[in-house]
């Protein structure tokens, strides 16, 4: 086989390039520590890489819903132990009325108190968190409870505000975060109907009211604490439920930031060895190739 000047330069220049292109690749992959910057440079990373990146993505939102649910059920946990404390405040103060040792006066005085506790109530039941209210349904951004004179009125719906935490269709009874207020004070607002009738009982005065109020106003509002009670019982389950979720989603989170580390990170110290040993490389070729060139047929013939 007859090998031709052209031949060998052609050769040499080809092997320059390579090294050329090699050294130019790991400078490239020093730059940013990444492996991947083409889907030429490893198509079967690169897919990887695109799949972890979808996964972290959805997660990372996974774990701001979490994070979005965890805030919003505690707010409404520490309301609705605002409102048990407050219906054992209006027990006491049922009791207290209601034992026929008080004037008239005194009952009248406590009949003002319990209409301010319900004043409370409506106020916390129109608590917020950011610009939406907790207690309205999916109608967050309009106030949900409005008091005129001793009507009551619940402007939310009763539709579930849905924080997702995994992959699927949307559920109200899976992805639920709020209580709205029929779950808190019963159909039709009863609860709050029932405070208001107490007062007014207390207003009266009479000895019938009394009556009333020892037997029949007492066992309603026992009743009554006990529907707020489940419904604070539902929250905290889900807040349970929610919590676990959080750390299972960050522990994967962890999981597929390694993974993707793992498939596109660069493995420094080895990308620095193959540099140096590279442009060794590269600077023999530059040697010999100059000795390469210099052999044409007028440097042979002086």
């Amino acid at each position: 086989m007859r090998i031709t000047n052209n031949t060998m330069t052609y050769n040499f220049l080809n092997g320059l390039n390579k090294s050329l292109d090699r050294e130019y690749k790991l400078q490239e992959q020093l730059s940013d520590g990444q492996i991947i910057h083409r889907p030429s440079d490893d198509p079967t990373k690169v897919v990887r890489s695109l799949r972890f990146n979808t996964s972290l993505t959805l997660n990372t939102q996974y774990i701001q819903n979490a994070q979005d649910a965890q805030s919003w059920m505690q707010t409404t946990d520490g309301a609705m132990s605002d409102f048990s404390s407050i219906m054992i405040s209006i027990k006491e103060k049922v009791v207290q009325a209601s034992n026929g040792s008080n004037s008239q006066e005194a009952v009248q005085t406590i009949a003002d108190d319990i209409d301010g506790m319900i004043n409370q109530v409506i106020n916390i039941g129109n608590t917020k968190i950011g610009d939406r209210y907790i207690f309205a349904g999916q109608q967050d951004k309009s106030t949900p409870f409005t008091r005129t004179g001793d009507t009551i009125t619940y402007n939310g719906d009763t539709n579930k505000i849905s924080m997702p935490i995994q992959p699927g269709v949307v559920s109200p009874d899976q992805d639920s975060v709020n209580l709205t207020g029929e779950d808190v004070f019963g159909a039709n607002m009863s609860i709050l109907n029932n405070l208001i009738a107490i007062k007014q009982h207390l207003q009266s005065g009479t000895k019938a009211d009394q009556t009333w109020l020892s037997e029949t106003g007492l066992s309603t509002l026992d009743t009554d604490h006990s529907q707020i009670l489940k419904a604070q019982t539902q929250i905290g389950s889900r807040m349970s439920m929610y919590d676990m979720a959080k750390n299972m989603l960050d522990a994967q989170n962890t999981t597929i930031t390694q993974d993707l580390a793992s498939n596109s990170d660069l493995d420094i110290p080895k990308a620095v060895t193959d540099l140096k040993t590279n442009e060794n490389v590269y600077k023999t070729a530059l040697q010999a190739g100059a000795k390469i060139m210099q052999l044409s047929l007028a440097d042979f013939l002086n």
